[in-house]
């Protein structure tokens, strides 16, 4: 008889429950649906990596332990961060968030950063290779902040920004060619971008975390599996085949409430090989944070 698929970690996001129910909330919501790993969104209402003090932090670190979750990454959302933006000021606070990022993933103990280049404006774009100077010179620096923190930064692909598409986004990550910038490979953003199965073959090599979750051709969204047109046979099928063991990320954001759906959806996914029990790998936890210039010993 064949043998079994071989599973993959199916993990959660605080993403699902935004403007409908409180940070705390959702990691319970989380935790009761049977997720050990989670992505924490860091946005308003729920955390702002900037804003977020320390007892603040390590307040959110005993939940997650005493929910028996594992924080694999942190996704401010990208709604305001642009790191291509033409104004100097505005691609100076985008990288001070990404950076921020970087600083509460190491406390929170999440081995990624998820992260998109930016965007350009739709009626006048700036220049390619002024995108791509900006660009550099913020992956130069968070790439070694990210190294001296022990924390990836994950570019994510999308559809709507600047460089968004597996090909793209490899080809960035192989010209630093650092261990600490790979890619979140993620099957909705890519339906109207390309196949999904050579996406993940492209990224193989890079591909640090995977966000999975339903969507449209004609209507992009995060939905419940089954709602759309994924492929998720042949997400699973690709991701095992690249030898991808690290946590898949269902990332659920529709506006919807979250809670009544989770068991239905986890046992779709379940049905391709996605467990919410502790299989898979992540990095080893993040090196003591180096302490800043100036603060005291």
């Amino acid at each position: 008889m064949p043998h079994p698929p071989a599973p993959l970690a199916l993990g959660g996001t605080t993403y699902s429950w935004m403007h409908q129910a409180t940070l705390t909330e959702a990691l319970r919501g989380l935790a009761e649906a049977g997720f050990t790993q989670v992505e924490l969104t860091t946005a308003a209402p729920h955390l702002q990596s900037g804003a977020a003090g320390t007892l603040e932090r390590h307040a959110l670190v005993r939940e997650l332990r005493a929910l028996g979750l594992t924080p694999t990454s942190v996704n401010p959302g990208f709604l305001d961060i642009n790191l291509l933006s033409p104004s100097n000021e505005f691609r100076a606070l985008s990288l001070r968030a990404m950076l921020d990022e970087l600083e509460l993933a190491a406390d929170l103990g999440a081995p990624y950063v998820i992260a998109m280049p930016g965007r350009r404006h739709a009626l006048s774009p700036a220049p390619d290779e002024a995108c791509r100077w900006w660009l550099d010179q913020a992956l130069d620096t968070l790439v070694t902040r990210g190294e001296a923190l022990g924390v990836a930064l994950a570019l994510e692909t999308n559809p709507y920004g600047y460089l968004g598409s597996a090909a793209q986004l490899t080809e960035i990550a192989d010209r630093v060619d650092s261990p600490w910038l790979g890619i979140a490979y993620d099957a909705a953003n890519t339906l109207t971008v390309e196949n999904v199965a050579d996406g993940v073959r492209t990224a193989a090599h890079r591909l640090k975390i995977a966000h999975v979750s339903d969507t449209w051709r004609d209507r992009w969204v995060h939905t419940s599996p089954g709602r759309g047109e994924v492929d998720f046979a042949a997400y699973a099928d690709a991701l095992r085949e690249v030898g991808y063991t690290g946590p898949t990320i269902y990332e659920l954001i529709d506006m919807e409430p979250p809670g009544p759906r989770l068991a239905r959806d986890i046992a779709t996914f379940g049905q391709y090989g996605w467990t919410t029990e502790a299989v898979g790998d992540l990095p080893a936890a993040p090196r003591r944070r180096p302490a800043a210039q100036g603060e005291g010993s």
